[in-house]
Order: C-alpha cells, then structure tokens, then sequence
C-alpha cells in the first residue's frame, strides 16, 4: 500500500502539472485544452513524467546527474508532453507549432521544478514524513 506521503507527493505533482497546464493552455493561442480532457491529460502527463523520471534516474551514472538534471528534466518532459499530446485525441489536447513546444515544455517543467523544491524541502513537521527522514533532517539542521 502506498505510504500517505506517497500520496502527498502523487496529489501535488497533479495539482502542479494541472495548472501548469492549463496556465499554458490559458496564455498559448497553439495549445487546445478542454476541461474534459485536461483531467485525463493530468493524469496521463503525471504518470509519464514518474515513469519516465524512474527509467531516467535508473540509466543515468550518479556522476552526470547533476549536469543532466536540468536538460534531461527539460528532455523528460517534452517527451512526456508528446506522448500525452499522441494519447489523448486532438479535440482535447493538441500543442501546435515549435515555438508553443517550446513554451509549453518550459512552463511545465518550470512547475514541476518548484513542485520539486516544495517537496523535497518540506519542513520534517509536514504530515507523511516519516520519523527517519524527520530523525535526518533534525541531525543535518543541528551539523549546519
């Protein structure tokens, strides 16, 4: 069973990308969203991104992970809007021209890097962390 921070974490991401999405369906003349396939192009996108994100960390050596953090953020996420973009049918969701690419893959991989920050910088008192990370936290907050 998944852990409530688990679901935090699940809630959140698709809170984010949702209005990650819809501001850039809001503000792109190139980007059709309807609200009946917004919801099913959230959940699709978001169980993308995690899957894509899992692969990704699991292929990539430590050692360029911090240089591929953001390019392959910005990878991961094109891809992941590309394939949502194939699934679900144009009359709900179609991203038209390069340049509303580009700005679409940027506005939402810039929500999920502040869902990043808020996530896994959260205060140890927040609801679902465990008492191991809040036990690490407290040791790191005491060392610095």
């Amino acid at each position: 069973m998944l852990s409530a921070r688990l679901w935090i974490t699940i809630v959140t991401a698709a809170l984010a990308n949702a209005l990650a999405l819809g501001l850039a369906a809001w503000i792109l003349d190139g980007f059709t969203l309807t609200p009946g396939w917004w919801v099913v192009a959230v959940v699709l996108f978001t169980v993308l991104s995690v899957v894509l994100r899992t692969v990704a960390l699991r292929v990539t050596s430590s050692r360029w992970l911090r240089v591929s953090t953001i390019t392959g953020g910005l990878a991961l996420t094109a891809i992941a809007l590309a394939l949502t973009d194939v699934i679900v049918p144009d009359s709900g969701f179609a991203i038209h021209g390069w340049g509303t690419w580009v700005v679409v893959t940027l506005v939402v991989w810039a929500a999920g890097v502040a869902f990043g920050e808020v996530d896994h910088h959260a205060p140890a008192s927040t609801p679902g962390v465990s008492p191991d990370t809040r036990a690490a936290r407290e040791g790191e907050r005491r060392a610095s």
